[in-house]
C-alpha cells in the first residue's frame, strides 16, 4: 500500500502533487476560458464555496494554454502534463476528481452536478474518518 501512495506522489510531483494527503482536487479541463460550460462549472462552484471547502477541495483550471491551481497561475508546461496525465484532448471539456491519495475517483464531461461530486466524496473511506473526527463546517 505504502509502494502505491509513494508511486501516485512521484507521478505528481509539483503542481497537483503538492496536495497529495492534504486536499482533493478538481481538474476542470476547458479548450478555452471563455467556454460557457467552464463558467457554469466555476458558479456552481462558487455558489457551493463551503461544500467544497468542508471536503478540502482544491481547484485547478486548464483553460487552452493555461493553467490555475487554487486561483494561482501555474508553470506553462503544467497544462500539457495534466492533460497527459488524465487523458484529455486540447478541445475537449472535462472534469476530473482526484482523490487525497491521487488516484482519479470521478470523471464527467459534461458540467458537473456537484451534489454527485460531493456524494462521491462522502463515500469514500478517508471521508468517513475526517467527519466521524468532527471536523467543523462552514
Amino acid at each position: 500500500m505504502l509502494c502505491a501512495a509513494l508511486s501516485s506522489a512521484t507521478a505528481w510531483a509539483g503542481g497537483l502533487g503538492d496536495y497529495v494527503w492534504e486536499r482533493r482536487p478538481l481538474v476542470v479541463f476547458s479548450p478555452a476560458g471563455n467556454d460557457p460550460r467552464l463558467t457554469e462549472t466555476l458558479r456552481r462552484i462558487d455558489d457551493s464555496q463551503c461544500a467544497f471547502a468542508d471536503r478540502d477541495m482544491v481547484l485547478a483550471v486548464v483553460a487552452g494554454g493555461s493553467t490555475t491551481l487554487d486561483g494561482a497561475a501555474t508553470d506553462p508546461g503544467e497544462s500539457d502534463r495534466l492533460r497527459q496525465r488524465y487523458r484529455v484532448a486540447p478541445d475537449a471539456f472535462t472534469v476530473v476528481l482526484v482523490g487525497k491519495d491521487g488516484g482519479e475517483k470521478w470523471r464527467t464531461d459534461e458540467v458537473p452536478d456537484l451534489e454527485v461530486v460531493y456524494s462521491v466524496i462522502d463515500g469514500m473511506p478517508m471521508r468517513g474518518r475526517e467527519m466521524n473526527a468532527g471536523s467543523e463546517g462552514c
